[in-house]
């Protein structure tokens, strides 16, 4: 046999005169394999990094390792070698551990001669190459299935298979997560499936199961499926029955598609103007997105503010400084997209919210600056000391007004690129006030022409075409903005000074709201145990990690919906419950009805649809405080001590 084609063999282990009948062993082996030598585990890896090994037998004894640890230190090298493993003695024990540790065969050197040693080596590499084929193999296989389910979840499309005797039904991982439930949580059913089916499309869906189960045609449906009571989503399935041979089985063989988004385009494309049809689809639209980014946004916020609080380098504290710009910036984006609501909507109503005036315009002018800086302007900020510390207003449209106006004088070339803002609030009488905002840009000027065109909405929605691609947007946003602040019963006017310069002045009626001396620095200082009633699964672990971070004396207990917190509550005793309020099984205005009929525990909701309405509808039942999401930690904080300022604290 040609010496080039024989398989390089490692012999680990020492040749001494005890080892001699060993020795000759390998001697008589020499002509179908080449022997490469080392005495030490240490030396071994040298030899196979400058040889070209195809396998290895191992002494379990060298000078510089001991017993089975030989074995596994080779093996934890991860050099993808066969291992015979040599040994002294006959310890079935040692053996049975070496097989299962990944050696190919164990021998005992006085019990084999030259030619069963040749036979081991030979069925070694043999089972060796053979399994590492079939590894490779599997490793495709396992790429591939991971190609089919990227794709199936960049695509939202998964895979279904129904029996049409029993009901049941078997789905793919990115079925699950289209019905928004944890993948493999439950085996499915045809029933299972019609319970997320829109009320409206439900006869639709069961007349489709029932046509595809009598004929071998490819049947196609498209209908609404309704998650946890308040996501709606729109989706496309197609099936075709089929016989299983391996089983004997009649089973409907089908995909499902997430086509929402598709949906919902196709009804804005379909609608040209600014119609009511519009206002409604728009106005749904809006109140959905609203709700499903308010939910995920709450969990971002909360981690931010606990990944703030560890132990960050310059960096990484600056990337969270980015990070909670953008947060506002996320937040700020949405809010713009109530400008087309506005304009479409004829029963625009205002929804008042207590909050922080001065975290109100420090967060808007972060997000301001990051947008103008795109437009090369620089914005320079004037804030009143004075202001109090809480005003009740209508936020989110206070909002819309604010970044219009900067939006309108950053985009406008004329004049110089620094965009001056002014802000104060002046009291009145008793709680009443007004919020004045001042906008001006340095020798920017209007005319007396330009000034009452902007002044005048009718005139500037008249001149508004959607569908032009050279439409400025910034005329249509004033015009927005005056409806805004008609809506919030205040005051736009326009004014040239003697500089020169044009100055965009807001007033707009506010209530000032007086607040508890809570500062951060307030905590409880003996046990509070708390309920959180949350089922959103991130939105729990940011919570609990956010309250629990507080203080030491924080304890949080947490249910998944409201049933099983009126539960919880009958059996421990809690010092307040902090409720959300869209829940599954039983929401949180139920789940307090019930509270409240034996308990006067402070409740405090949390929920996404930030309204008037909402928080009437909670303080109708009994709940004594309300914060919407995205809520900041400190604000939580305070709402809990507000709420258990009359309670005492459990021992």
């Amino acid at each position: 046999m040609n010496s080039k084609t024989k398989e390089s063999i490692l012999y680990i282990g020492n040749l001494d005169k005890e080892n001699q009948n060993f020795q000759n062993k390998l001697n008589q082996s020499s002509s179908k394999f080449v022997f490469h030598y080392s005495e030490t585990l240490f030396e071994s890896f040298e030899v196979i990094e400058n040889k070209p090994i195809s396998l290895v037998l191992l002494d379990l004894n060298l000078p510089d390792s001991k017993g089975f640890r030989t074995l596994t230190s080779f093996l934890d090298k991860g050099l993808n070698l066969p291992v015979i493993v040599l040994s002294d003695t006959n310890n079935e024990i040692v053996g049975n551990q070496s097989i299962k540790a990944g050696a190919q065969d164990f021998l005992v050197k006085g019990n084999f001669d030259s030619r069963t040693l040749g036979r081991a080596i030979w069925y070694a590499l043999q089972r060796f190459n053979s399994f590492s084929k079939l590894q490779k193999q599997v490793d495709q296989l396992l790429i591939n299935e991971k190609r089919y389910e990227y794709g199936q979840e960049m695509a939202r499309m998964g895979n279904w298979e129904l029996d049409i005797v029993s009901n049941e039904m078997n789905w793919t991982e990115e079925v699950y997560r289209i019905f928004g439930i944890q993948p493999n949580s439950f085996v499915p059913s045809l029933s299972e499936y019609l319970n997320y089916v829109h009320v409206e499309d439900r006869e639709t869906v069961e007349n489709f199961f029932e046509n595809a189960s009598k004929d071998g045609q490819l049947h196609h449906v498209e209908h609404r499926i309704l998650i946890d009571g308040h996501v709606l989503k729109h989706v496309a399935i197609r099936c075709k029955i089929n016989f299983d041979n391996s089983s004997g089985k009649l089973m409907l063989l089908g995909v499902i598609q997430d086509i929402t988004n598709n949906a919902i385009n196709k009804q804005l494309i379909q609608q040209q103007n600014f119609t009511d049809r519009t206002a409604k689809v728009m106005q749904q639209a809006l109140s959905d997105m609203s709700f499903n980014v308010r939910t995920p946004l709450s969990s971002i916020v909360n981690f931010t503010y606990l990944l703030e609080n560890t132990n960050l380098s310059t960096q990484q504290s600056d990337f969270i400084d980015k990070l909670k710009v953008s947060l506002d910036d996320m937040s700020m984006v949405l809010n713009n997209l109530f400008n087309f609501a506005v304009l479409a909507s004829e029963d625009l109503k205002v929804d008042n919210e207590d909050f922080k005036i001065k975290d109100f315009f420090k967060s808007n002018e972060k997000v301001s600056q990051l947008h103008s800086s795109g437009n090369n302007v620089a914005l320079e900020f004037e804030t009143d000391v004075k202001m109090p510390e809480k005003i009740s207003v209508d936020a989110k449209k206070l909002s819309l007004v604010y970044y219009n106006l900067i939006n309108y004088l950053s985009k406008d070339e004329r004049g110089a690129k620094k965009v001056n803002v002014k802000t104060q609030v002046n009291s009145l009488m008793g709680d009443s006030g007004t919020l004045s905002m001042q906008f001006s840009k340095d020798s920017f000027r209007l005319s007396g022409v330009e000034i009452k065109e902007l002044l005048d909405s009718e005139k500037l929605l008249q001149v508004y075409n959607p569908n032009s691609e050279n439409q400025d947007n910034s005329t249509f946003n004033i015009a927005v903005t005056l409806k805004l602040i008609k809506l919030l019963s205040g005051q736009l006017s326009i004014e040239n000074d003697a500089s020169s310069a044009t100055t965009f002045k807001v007033d707009i009626p506010v209530q000032i709201v007086e607040t508890p001396s809570f500062t951060e620095s307030d905590m409880p200082a003996s046990s509070l145990k708390i309920l959180l009633v949350e089922d959103h699964f991130l939105n729990q672990i940011a919570t609990k990690k956010v309250l629990k971070s507080w203080s030491k004396w924080v304890s949080v207990d947490i249910a998944e919906n409201g049933l099983i917190a009126v539960e919880k509550q009958r059996e421990h005793q809690y010092n307040v419950i902090v409720m959300d309020i869209q829940m599954p099984v039983m929401d949180g205005i139920e789940a307090s009805k019930k509270i409240r009929e034996k308990s006067s525990i402070p409740i405090i909701a949390l929920t996404a649809n930030s309204s008037k309405q909402e928080q009437e509808r909670c303080i109708k039942v009994g709940i004594n405080q309300y914060l919407s999401k995205p809520f900041k930690p400190q604000e939580l904080y305070e709402k809990i001590m507000q709420a258990m300022a009359s309670q005492p604290l459990a021992q």
